[in-house]
C-alpha cells in the first residue's frame, strides 16, 4: 500500500447542470450531465470536485452524489459575490449537507437567492472570517476578471490581508495579463505580501468539456484526496499546489520498495515516493538499519574505514538466512522495473519484470546512484578524488566527445608501446653487433696471413651456414591473421542475401588461411631438406679441409684443428651480424617516423582536451548561476592533481616530496611540456620548476626516453575548486570550517543525477540555521526531478523539505518496526504527532520552545 502524497487533479469550480440557465442557456438533462461530467472526471484523472453554483448549493445536490459514489471526492461549496462585487468561491468538507451548506449562505448574507447572483450584504474580508469560523476554505475567483480583486482596482488592503491565502488566476504565472503580472509576482510595491498567496486554476465549468481544459484544474499534493489534507496545502503552497503549466515530466530512478526478512527488521515492507523520503525514530529503532541494508543489497562500494562497522551492522542485522529485496525502476534502462535481491553473505541478483534473472547488474541499472553513511560527507571533504568523483557528474561532456577523447589518447599510448619494442629491438641489435668490428680485424688478420686461399673452402661453407640461419628466421611462424566476419540472423530478404555473401566470404578466408598454413609447411619441409644435403655435403668438405690443414704447424700456437673450428666460427658471427646491423639502422628510421607522428597525435589529444574544457567551462557557467544561486561556485583547474606525476619521481634514488615542492605549487603544469623540459636538460627544470641543482641532474639522469613516455601518457585528474558564500563573501573549501564544508559537498551532491541520493543523517555537521534556510530549499527545488531518502534526527528536513513520505521507526519486542500511524506524509494526523514526539520532543516541549522563544 502507498502512504506517501502525491499530486492529485482538483477541479475547483465545477457547476450542476442548472448553470446554463443562470448563463442564459436551455437546461440540459441532468442525468445526461451528471454522467458527462463523472466521465469527463475519469477520462482526465481528476480525483478532487469543488461544486461552487452560484449563490446556490440545492442544484448540486444529484451531481455531488453521482461523483461520490463513484469514488470522486467533493467539496460542496458555492460562489458568492461580496459587497465589494467580488466574486468568492467557498468549499467546505463532504460531510457538509445541502441543509447545512444552505445554513451558511443565509450566515454569509444571502438569505433569500432567487437569480444567483445576488450580491451579500457582508464584505470580502467579512465572508473569509465566517467561512474560516464554519470550517470551510475560500478562494478569490478569477482575479483578473470581471468581479475579481485585481479588475475591480483600489482593493490592494484585501490583496494584501493575510486572511487572502488563495487566488484563482486564469492561466499559468507566465502568461498572466501584464497589467496585473507584478501583482502576481509580488513586485508591486501598493499590493506587496510577506508571502504571496498561493495561485490556483479553475474556472466555471459551463458543459462538462470545460473539464478538458488545462486551466480548469489545479493540482494539490495530499497523501490521500480529504478536505482537511486540502487545507495543509495552503500552509505549503509551493511544494504542495501546482499548476498543470508548473508540472514537470521527471524520469528520474527510483528505489519503488524494500523489504526484508530475517534479522533485526523482519517483516519491514514499505513503498517509498519517488521523491523525498525521510526515515526518523529514536536511537537505536533501524534508521541507519535500513540506510545500510539498502547499500548492502545494492552491493555498492564501501571505503575501507567504514567496512568494518558496516559489515558488523549487517552481520548484527541482517544475520544468517535473512535477504532484502529492492523493487527498482530504472532511468539507465528507460524506466524499466527490477527486482534486486541480496541475501546474507551472497551476491546480488537482478531479476526483470517478469522474474527472471537478468544478466544485468546494479551497476547497469542504477549505475550513479550514491549513499553516504553517518560521517562519510566529512570525510568526502578531505579526499581530492571523492570530490571530483562528486562535481564531475554534473559536467557532462557527452559520449560522442568522451569517445574521441579517448580514441585519441589510445592512439598516443599505442603510439607509446610501438616505440617501446622498437627500443628493446634496437638494444638487442646493438647488443648483436657490438663487438662486429672486433671479429672483422681478427677475419682480417686470417687474410693477411695467406690463409684465405687455403681456407676458401671455409669461408664458402660459413657463409652458406650463416646464409641458412638467416634465411631459417624468415619462415614465417604462426596461423595467418585473418578474422571470418560474422553477420546476424534475419527474416530480411537484403540481410539473407548479403549473408550468403559473408558466408562465400568466410569460405574464402578458410581456404587462404589453409593455403597458407601449408605453404608454410611446403616450405619448412623444403628448407629442412635441403639443409641436411648441405650439412652432408660440408661434413665431406670439413674432413678434407682438416686433413689438409694437418701439414701446416700451429698459427699463434693454435692447432690446425682449432683454427678450422676459429675460422668457421668467425666467419659465421660475421655473416649473421651485418644483416642484424642493416635492421639496427631500418629500427631507427621507424623510430624517428613514430617521433614525429608522436608530435602530432600529442597535439590530437590536447585538441580534445580542449574541446572538453571548453565545454566543462559552458556547463560550470550555468550550473553557477542557474543552479547554484550564487550561495556556491565551481572552477576547475585542469589536470592539475599532480600525485601520479609526484609518485613517479619519488622512484628516482635520493627524490623525496619536499625535493619536488616545486613541481606541486607549479600553476598550469602539463605532463607534455614538463617532459620536453625534461628533454632539454637540468638547467631548465631547475629554473622553471624551483628545483635544486643536484634534483634536476638526478631527474634528468634517472628518466629513460621510455620513462618520460610513460609521463606524457599520464591522465591527471582536474582540481576542483569549490567556494562557499559565507557573510557575503566567497571562501575557498580549505579555509571553511568543517560544517561549512558539509553544507558546500551537500549542496553540490543534491544536484542533478537521476539516480537516488541515500544519506544517514545529512544533518551531520551543519548548523540548524544552514538546514533551514538552504538545504531544505535545494531538496524542495530538485526532489521533483531526484529520489532523496534521507534517515534524520532533524524536523526541517522532513517539515519543511515537505516530505512526500515519513517513515516513523520504534523498537518492539527486540525488533525495530514502523510506529503504528507512523507512515505517511505530513498531512496525516498520525505523522504529525509522529514528527512532534521524536524531532521535537513532544508538544509539551514544543509549546514551551515557542513560549519562550516569544515569535508572534
Amino acid at each position: 500500500m502507498e502512504y506517501f502524497a502525491s499530486y492529485y487533479k482538483c477541479a475547483l469550480q465545477v457547476n450542476p447542470f442548472s448553470y446554463s440557465r443562470y448563463r442564459g442557456k436551455d437546461v440540459t438533462n441532468e442525468e445526461e450531465y451528471n454522467c458527462t461530467i463523472l466521465n469527463k472526471c475519469l477520462e482526465n484523472n481528476i480525483t478532487v470536485i469543488g461544486l461552487a453554483d452560484h449563490g446556490c448549493v440545492d442544484s448540486s445536490e444529484s451531481l455531488r452524489e453521482k461523483l461520490k459514489n463513484n469514488g470522486i471526492t467533493v467539496f460542496p461549496g458555492f460562489e458568492i459575490t461580496s459587497a465589494e462585487k467580488i466574486h468568492m468561491v467557498c468549499l467546505f468538507s463532504p460531510e457538509k449537507n445541502t441543509s447545512e451548506l444552505n445554513r451558511f449562505l443565509g450566515a454569509l448574507g444571502l438569505g433569500n437567492v432567487v437569480e444567483g447572483n445576488e450580491t451579500s450584504t457582508m464584505t470580502c474580508l467579512d465572508i473569509a472570517d465566517q467561512v474560516n469560523k464554519l470550517g470551510g476554505f475560500w478562494y478569490a475567483a478569477h482575479v483578473t476578471s470581471d468581479n475579481g480583486i485585481l479588475k475591480l482596482g483600489k482593493l490592494n488592503r484585501i490583496w494584501t490581508d493575510k486572511r487572502l491565502v488563495a487566488a484563482q488566476i486564469p492561466d499559468s504565472r507566465e502568461n498572466i495579463d501584464p497589467n496585473y503580472a507584478n501583482i502576481i509576482n509580488n513586485k508591486e510595491p501598493q499590493y506587496k505580501r510577506d508571502k504571496i498567496p498561493a495561485l490556483i486554476n479553475a474556472c466555471d465549468i459551463e458543459t462538462p468539456e470545460d473539464l478538458d481544459k488545462e486551466t480548469a484544474i489545479t493540482l494539490f499534493k495530499m497523501t490521500e484526496p480529504s478536505f482537511e489534507n486540502f487545507l495543509v496545502a495552503f500552509k505549503d503552497p509551493e511544494s504542495r499546489i501546482k499548476l498543470n503549466s508548473e508540472i514537470e515530466n521527471s524520469y528520474q530512478s527510483c528505489i519503488k520498495s524494500i523489504a526484508v526478512y530475517g534479522g533485526y527488521l523482519d517483516g519491514l515492507y514499505f513503498d517509498l515516493s519517488d521523491n523525498l523520503t525521510t526515515v526518523i525514530g529514536g536511537r537505536g529503532t533501524g534508521k541507519s538499519t535500513i540506510i545500510n541494508l539498502i547499500r548492502y543489497t545494492l552491493n555498492l562500494p564501501i571505503e575501507r574505514e567504514q567496512q568494518k562497522s558496516i559489515n558488523s551492522m549487517i552481520d548484527t542485522n541482517l544475520g544468517s538466512s535473512g535477504r532484502v529485496e529492492l523493487q527498482i525502476v530504472s532511468n539507465a534502462y528507460f524506466g524499466q522495473k527490477f527486482k534486486v535481491i541480496r541475501r546474507y553473505k551472497q551476491i546480488p541478483v537482478v531479476q526483470d519484470e517478469q522474474g527472471i534473472v537478468s544478466s544485468l547488474t546494479v551497476a547497469d541499472i542504477l549505475p550513479t546512484v550514491e549513499i553516504y553513511g553517518q560521517n562519510e560527507i566529512v570525510d568526502t571533504v578531505s579526499d581530492s578524488l571523492k570530490i571530483n568523483k562528486v562535481v564531475q557528474r554534473l559536467l557532462p561532456i557527452g559520449t560522442q566527445l568522451h569517445e574521441k577523447i579517448q580514441e585519441s589518447y589510445d592512439a598516443l599510448v599505442a603510439n607509446g608501446t610501438e616505440l617501446d619494442k622498437l627500443e628493446e629491438e634496437l638494444e638487442s641489435c646493438n647488443e648483436t653487433v657490438s663487438d662486429l668490428p672486433v671479429l672483422q680485424e681478427r677475419l682480417r688478420f686470417y687474410n693477411e696471413a695467406s690463409l684465405s686461399d687455403r681456407l676458401s673452402i671455409i669461408k664458402k661453407l660459413a657463409t652458406e651456414e650463416g646464409q641458412f640461419d638467416a634465411f631459417s628466421k624468415k619462415i614465417p611462424k604462426g596461423a595467418l591473421s585473418i578474422s571470418e566476419v560474422t553477420i546476424t540472423d534475419s527474416e530480411n530478404a537484403e540481410l539473407k542475401l548479403l549473408a550468403e555473401a559473408v558466408k562465400a566470404f568466410n569460405t574464402s578466408i578458410k581456404k587462404i588461411k589453409a593455403d597458407y598454413t601449408e605453404a608454410v609447411t611446403n616450405l619448412s619441409e623444403a628448407y629442412e631438406l635441403q639443409r641436411k644435403n648441405w650439412t652432408e655435403k660440408k661434413s665431406q668438405h670439413d674432413q678434407e679441409i682438416k686433413d689438409s690443414l694437418k701439414q701446416i704447424e700451429g698459427i699463434q700456437d693454435k692447432s690446425s684443428a682449432e683454427l678450422v673450428a676459429d675460422y668457421t666460427d668467425l666467419i659465421k658471427r660475421v655473416e649473421s651480424a651485418e644483416p642484424i646491423q642493416t635492421k639496427a639502422v631500418q629500427i631507427q628510421e621507424r623510430e624517428t617516423k613514430l617521433l614525429e607522428v608522436r608530435k602530432n597525435l600529442i597535439e590530437n589529444y590536447r585538441v580534445c582536451c580542449d574541446e572538453s574544457n571548453q565545454k566543462i567551462n559552458r556547463h560550470l557557467k550555468k550550473l553557477n548561476i542557474k543552479k547554484l544561486n550564487g550561495k556556491l561556485r565551481l572552477s576547475i583547474k585542469y589536470r592539475q592533481q599532480k600525485q601520479k606525476i609526484i609518485e613517479v619521481l619519488h622512484k628516482i634514488d635520493g627524490i623525496g616530496e619536499k625535493s619536488v615542492s616545486g613541481i606541486t605549487l607549479y600553476e598550469d603544469f602539463d605532463v607534455f611540456t614538463f617532459a620536453e623540459d625534461i628533454r632539454q636538460g637540468a638547467g631548465i627544470i631547475k629554473t622553471k620548476y624551483a628545483l635544486t641543482q643536484g634534483v634536476a641532474d638526478k631527474i634528468c639522469a634517472g628518466l629513460t626516453a621510455k620513462d618520460l613516455r610513460k609521463i606524457e601518457q599520464l591522465q591527471l585528474q582536474d582540481l576542483i575548486l569549490i567556494e562557499l558564500e559565507v557573510n557575503g563573501h566567497f571562501k575557498k573549501l580549505e579555509n571553511l570550517s568543517k560544517g561549512q564544508q558539509c553544507t558546500a559537498i551537500l549542496n553540490i551532491l543534491l544536484l542533478d543525477n537521476k539516480d537516488p541520493l541515500i544519506v544517514d543523517q545529512p544533518e551531520d555537521n551543519l548548523d540548524n540555521s544552514f538546514i533551514a534556510g538552504n538545504l531544505v530549499e535545494i531538496i524542495r527545488a530538485n526532489k521533483i526531478k531526484r529520489q532523496y531518502v534521507f534517515a534524520t534526527h532533524n524536523a526541517n528536513i522532513p517539515v519543511f523539505g515537505d516530505a512526500e513520505l515519513i517513515v516513523a521507526m520504534e523498537e518492539s519486542d527486540g525488533l525495530g518496526k514502523i510506529s503504528d500511524d507512523g507512515i505517511g506524509s505530513i498531512d496525516s494526523e498520525g505523522v504529525r504527532n509522529k514528527v512532534i514526539q521524536i524531532l521535537e520532543g513532544g508538544p509539551e516541549a514544543f509549546r514551551m520552545r515557542e513560549e519562550k522563544y516569544g515569535i508572534s
